[in-house]
């Protein structure tokens, strides 16, 4: 009688949450049939990003900085 017993409230459990995920799966079919039909804001066309040319470092100025800094530290 145990196992009956078992078996009977499991199959109870199983079929509940059936129901709730179903209820739940319903719920959210519903949420975005609504969201599709309600009209998408177009998305605008994208902005060219303006070229920036990067200038080549000058060879003498960051050699300046570093000793500086090493000569104050």
């Amino acid at each position: 009688m145990e196992f009956e017993e078992f078996a009977r409230q499991f199959r109870q459990r199983t079929t509940q949450r059936m129901r709730e995920f179903e209820k739940a799966l319903a719920e959210a079919q519903g949420r975005v049939e609504t969201s599709v039909q309600q009209p998408a804001r177009r998305p605008s066309p994208p902005r060219p990003v303006p070229e920036q040319r990067q200038t080549p470092p000058r060879p003498g100025s960051a050699r300046g900085r570093v000793q500086g800094l090493l000569r104050k530290g």
